[in-house]
């Protein structure tokens, strides 16, 4: 009687302790759910279709399509600017590490805006390749846009960008009033189309994705989300060009901009559950990259001279 005393006791203590750690276990969960339905009711996930132009082509003269090309560029870093949590790689609170999926989208999204932006620049506002860039445009990008997203104090990227984005708004201005130059040819679009399926943007897309099986899930979903934040900004470019530009289509390109586009769209609106390096893998979205990279490669194509 006295050795059952003692062995129904520890069997109780250890109900107990059982009984409380699955309690805990439930509130934890429950906390981490509320936790994620909270910052979903604050920070919704949406996916924008793309920038639209509401004008005819034909209605607008060359200087305005360069002010609707520019926003083009610039859309989706102005949506994140703006969003909720604002821009989070650099965020105390809401950062790359605690919210790294918006975080590593809004970092693609830096990356295409930039490089789009230095060909607008370099390329299609100027007369010639000897012509000066515009100033405003100049600055810009190599004292604003240039700032590393990562940055916080000195200087606060954030803030850097948006001074950028008021220098773009000057060059705007210019255009209206007859000071400025936008000079978008044939052979800029044939440029404008291989820099898109250049290294630099889709094919540096791809090459965030190479072994994709290799990878840990928490570098995969990095990954496959800052090449969905390229593909945002690429989508909206690849469809101002097509839109402002009816030569484009005219070189039987309809259906290679629709396919394109399915597979780009697919890619922006990619945001499952989980993603493993077997389950949700980068696998399917280098398949969306590599078909819309071919259909806009067969565009360049047609666009050569």
């Amino acid at each position: 009687m006295d050795d059952a005393a003692p062995t129904s006791s520890r069997l109780a203590s250890l109900l107990r302790n059982a009984a409380f750690q699955i309690v805990l276990f439930v509130l934890l969960l429950a906390l981490l759910w509320g936790g994620q339905r909270a910052y979903s009711a604050l920070d919704q996930t949406k996916f924008p279709t793309p920038y639209e132009i509401t004008a005819k082509a034909s209605e607008l003269p060359e200087q305005a399509k360069g002010k609707v090309l520019l926003d083009a560029i610039t859309h989706q870093m102005q949506y994140e600017l703006s969003s909720t949590f604002g821009w989070s790689f650099n965020d105390l609170l809401f950062n790359r590490y605690l919210l790294d999926n918006r975080a590593y989208r809004q970092y693609g999204v830096y990356h295409a805006t930039k490089c789009l932006l230095d060909l607008y620049s370099t390329e299609i506002a100027k007369l010639g390749s000897a012509d000066r860039e515009s100033d405003f445009l100049y600055r810009s990008r190599i004292n604003n846009f240039a700032i590393d997203p990562r940055s916080f104090w000195f200087p606060s990227a954030e803030g850097s960008y948006q001074k950028g984005y008021g220098l773009l708004v000057k060059y705007k201005n210019s255009l209206d009033d007859g000071t400025g130059v936008y000079n978008c040819r044939t052979d800029d679009l044939y440029t404008s189309f291989n820099v898109v399926i250049g290294e630099n943007l889709l094919g540096y897309a791809l090459g965030l994705l190479q072994n994709a099986q290799d990878l840990s899930f928490h570098e995969l979903d990095n990954r496959i989300y800052e090449a969905q934040g390229i593909v945002l900004v690429v989508r909206d470019f690849v469809n101002a060009l097509y839109t402002l530009y009816p030569e484009i289509k005219q070189k039987n390109n309809e259906d290679n901009m629709a396919q394109a586009n399915v597979y780009l769209n697919k890619i922006c609106t990619y945001d499952p559950l989980y993603i493993t390096s077997a389950f949700n893998s980068g696998e399917l979205i280098i398949s969306y990259l590599l078909f819309a990279r071919a259909r806009l490669t067969d565009i360049s194509k047609s666009l050569r001279i």
